[in-house]
């Protein structure tokens, strides 16, 4: 086990020796060593943790996330020993005022949009069985999201002063083309209507948003790991309190990491209002089994989670060296 959530009201997280416990009423409930944790998140009230715990964790590079009642990580626990460097980070405030950034975010978010239409093609292949029209329906639509990638990856938004405004505009479109073809295909549950962030009500989106904030605690130790300041992006709006940079990094992997896995959980959504502990608990499974997955990569087979940490580090290359970013495109 490499990243530990516990989603259970009165549990309690302790340590004894180098194993990490997690115990409720009646006794041990699960123990891991703490060498092969790289995470924890708490996404539960009522769940306690031991100091002693924490100076471990802190100690051995292992984050600690918890999260609201809304599945959104609210506090990050890390600890002092960490591998920031400033000259990172001079170059990264530097780098984000420069035209090579506009092209770094037209570049994330091209990946974005090329992941989306893998993950409409993946679904078209594997309903083929049974109905063409949902096929053609997915292929059509994965045809016009290529046009909004192509744009992205053409148009030389170094040279545009309202570049943030046109590459969130193609990002835009694609999206509504994505959703609404998932909907039309029946890929998703009737109560989906439209894709809804905080504060949504609805089954699909709840547990997108849940799975959204999962894939934030990858990206954000990825980004910590290689000495950034998260609070500082490029495309998304930089405010207090908004990690802009690991809302830009995270991007590219929201649909095969979260959407395809929600999706594929769209029996089990029909007759739910709301989301619930056993969603919950699947898709972090589904999640976690999508991370540590071998995927190929400059010619070798990786893990995701090393992937998702050596596309960290390119980021860096691109700040610091003046390397060129290419976003990480998952193969159906």
């Amino acid at each position: 086990m490499r990243h530990l959530t516990v989603m259970e009201y009165g549990h309690f997280l302790g340590c004894q020796g180098e194993r990490l416990q997690v115990k409720g009423n009646d006794g041990l409930i699960a123990e891991t060593p703490l060498s092969r944790l790289r995470s924890v998140t708490i996404a539960k009230r009522g769940v306690s943790f031991s100091s002693n715990l924490l100076l471990e964790c802190a100690s051995r590079g292992i984050r600690f996330f918890i999260a609201d009642w809304r599945g959104r990580n609210v506090v990050a626990l890390s600890g002092t020993h960490q591998h920031a460097v400033s000259a990172l980070r001079r170059a990264q405030f530097e780098f984000i005022e420069t035209p090579q950034a506009r092209s770094v975010a037209a570049q994330m978010q091209f990946g974005k949009v090329r992941n989306q239409r893998a993950v409409l093609l993946y679904f078209s292949k594997y309903s083929r069985l049974k109905s063409s029209d949902s096929v053609r329906l997915l292929a059509t639509a994965a045809d016009k999201i290529a046009e909004c990638s192509r744009a992205l990856s053409s148009i030389d938004f170094s040279r545009r002063d309202s570049w943030r405004e046109e590459i969130l505009g193609y990002e835009g479109a694609a999206a509504s083309i994505y959703w609404r073809a998932l909907a039309a295909a029946q890929l998703v549950p009737d109560s989906f209507v439209e894709r809804q962030g905080r504060g949504a009500t609805e089954v699909t989106n709840q547990l997108l948003n849940y799975g959204y904030s999962l894939l934030t605690t990858y990206v954000w130790s990825a980004l910590d790991n290689a000495g950034f300041e998260l609070y500082c992006g490029i495309l998304h709006a930089q405010r207090p309190g908004k990690p802009s940079l690991v809302l830009d990094f995270m991007e590219e992997y929201r649909p095969w990491v979260v959407d395809r896995c929600v999706i594929k959980l769209r029996q089990q959504l029909k007759n739910k209002c709301r989301m619930d502990t056993s969603l919950k608990r699947k898709l972090t499974e589904d999640i976690q089994y999508t991370m540590s997955k071998p995927y190929a990569y400059n010619g070798k087979r990786l893990r995701l989670e090393s992937i998702l940490q050596r596309q960290a580090y390119r980021l860096g290359g691109v700040m610091v060296e003046d390397k060129t970013y290419r976003p990480y495109r998952f193969r159906w």
